[in-house]
């Protein structure tokens, strides 16, 4: 009995050796990681504008990095009211927009997945296959021009585009109009985001005919609906407890138009922001939101890795159409980008570059979708994108942009890159 006891003693002695070797070495591990960085946090846990430049490229114009907006962009062409959003938002969800009635603008804008579609190309009208990554459409609208190749100006001119498309919801948009004009369920949304004052008071049951006060209590009746969307509440139900004139109803169907339609989307989509990134709390001052990690991928990010040469501002886009060599020209995967649209040779092979906030829920990345982790990312623009000698056959060949370069980073300074990344 003895033996046994001691035996079992010398288990529970092996036992707890080993967890406390173990502690010590996760102590140290985070002591070192502490020690590793912690010059980095003395240079970055301070406002921006105390920050050391990036270094940037000569002739590159930049903006610092921001904060991200605490309300929607505005456009003097189509002012944000919160009801014009709550119809964009119904809209971009209605599969009846295609011609299918089986596919929304959210099919290929998930919420969930950073508002794309975690494939690496979309699937679209009669199970078509695009050629592009549907991209993440988060920040938005703060680009003038949509979609990889630049095509539309402007989310009203981007908005109706997807809905005429032949592979992606293949619909008329006459045909989708008429749908919503004889859709009763859309006539109080319209009449609020669009209508007189007077016709958004009758919809609402104001009865008070003192100005301030009806528009006092419409800005309330608003923010119940606001809060009733945030808990995913039918808002139909509620803006249908009182039903309409035959008046309300002929002046619904005269708001119903494309232009309306593509307004009221482009609305949500100025709308949709990201609020609570961790790198955003560290912008806005709370410097324990980044590890000493992360804070080292910020200063990589800003300096050896060279990528605000391209990726800055509240966005961290410039807004601009490089060729990073991935046009696959005269193979199988060939997308000539931005000259499809400009037909200017200066443009072959371009792409706009995209935002990087939630970059981390956005896979897989680039154009075609053909990377599916940051760490391929990362590994491939480290290497400079080596791509095959094209022959110079005529002068329309792409040119892989100057601004692309071997960055020569080490695996450390790549996790840390990473891990950066990972917190917009």
């Amino acid at each position: 009995m003895k033996k046994l006891t001691y035996i079992f003693a010398g288990f529970i002695g092996v036992y707890v050796l080993m967890n406390i070797i173990s502690l010590q070495g996760v102590v140290y591990t985070h002591t070192k990681e502490m020690n590793q960085y912690s010059e980095y946090r003395s240079k970055y846990a301070r406002p921006v504008n105390e920050w050391e430049k990036p270094n940037i490229d000569n002739g590159i114009y930049y903006e610092e990095m921001q904060a991200l907006p605490k309300t929607a962009r505005d456009t003097k062409e189509n002012p944000y009211t919160e009801a014009k959003m709550l119809l964009g938002k119904k809209l971009f969800f209605e599969p009846k927009l295609s011609k299918s009635g089986q596919i929304a603008c959210a099919s290929c804008h998930n919420p969930e997945l950073a508002f794309g579609d975690s494939v690496r190309t979309s699937f679209g009208h009669d199970r078509q296959r695009g050629k592009r990554n549907a991209p993440n459409i988060m920040m938005s609208g703060f680009f003038d021009e949509l979609f990889w190749d630049g095509r539309a100006k402007g989310l009203e001119s981007q908005a109706l585009m997807p809905i005429v498309n032949p592979i992606e919801m293949a619909h008329e948009l006459v045909a989708m109009q008429n749908y919503i004009a004889k859709t009763q369920e859309y006539y109080p949304l319209f009449l609020l985001a669009f209508g007189v004052s007077e016709s958004q008071y009758e919809i609402l049951r104001i009865q008070s005919k003192d100005e301030a006060v009806r528009r006092k209590e419409f800005d309330r009746i608003l923010l119940d609906l606001l809060k009733a969307d945030r808990q995913n509440k039918n808002l139909d139900s509620i803006l249908q407890s009182q039903a309409l004139t035959k008046e309300q109803i002929l002046a619904a169907r005269k708001l119903i138009t494309q232009e309306n339609i593509a307004k009221a989307i482009a609305t949500y989509e100025r709308s949709i922001v990201p609020k609570n990134t961790r790198f955003n709390r560290f912008l806005n001052g709370d410097y324990k939101a980044l590890s000493n990690q992360e804070i080292y991928g910020l200063h990589i990010f800003r300096t050896k890795g060279r990528c605000m040469n391209c990726h800055y501002g509240v966005a961290l886009s410039d807004g601009k159409f490089h060729n990073i060599g991935l046009s696959f020209y005269g193979r199988k995967l060939e997308d000539l980008g931005r000259y499809e649209v400009t037909k200017d040779e200066k443009d072959l092979g371009a792409f706009k570059t995209p935002s990087l906030i939630a970059v981390s829920k956005s896979a897989p990345y680039m154009h075609n979708g053909i990377f599916p982790t940051l760490q391929g990312v990362i590994h491939m623009y480290n290497a400079g994108f080596p791509t095959q000698t094209i022959r110079q056959t005529s002068k329309a060949v792409p040119k892989t942009s100057e601004l692309i370069q071997r960055l020569k980073l080490n695996k450390e300074e790549m996790e840390a890159l990473e891990a950066f990344l990972l917190t917009l």
